[in-house]
């Protein structure tokens, strides 16, 4: 379940994460929207409140929220979406299950999955990203391919 708007303002300040007009504007537009968005869709939404948006100032809010840990981007399919457990106690590292056919997310946090990967990681000297992007079928595909 995604966080309101009003749960990550407040997550923010008890963080000290110095959200800007503009990083607020764009934390709002993905909070109030159920999918996820692409940079240029986040910026034409963007645009509506602010017509001098643009794309390099898109794209910075936009990393300045992901390393904050309040979005995450999504290789799969070049898309962002709100971190859907801002106050967790773990250690934030999450995995996200991809349908290949619809595109539909869903956010988990698997404390073996992830204590997994950070052991092979670490032996293979390699750094894991995060979120660690699962592809699959979800299961509306899935009852559509049995059809």
């Amino acid at each position: 379940m995604q966080p309101k708007f009003e749960t990550i303002i407040d997550y923010c300040k008890s963080k000290n994460i110095q959200l800007t007009n503009q990083r607020s504007l764009i934390i709002r537009i993905i909070a109030t929207t159920p999918d996820q968005l692409t940079a240029n869709e986040i910026l034409i939404d963007l645009q509506k409140i602010n017509p001098k948006a643009n794309r390099m100032t898109i794209h910075r809010a936009l990393e300045f929220l992901t390393d904050a840990g309040l979005i995450h981007k999504i290789a799969f399919n070049h898309t962002y979406k709100l971190c859907a457990h801002l106050y967790c106690k773990h250690d934030h590292h999450c995995q996200i299950l991809i349908c290949q056919k619809c595109g539909n997310q869903t956010e988990i946090h698997n404390p073996q999955i992830t204590g997994a990967l950070l052991e092979i990681s670490k032996t293979h000297n390699f750094k894991l990203a995060n979120p660690v992007e699962i592809t699959g079928s979800c299961a509306k595909c899935q009852t559509e391919e049995i059809l």
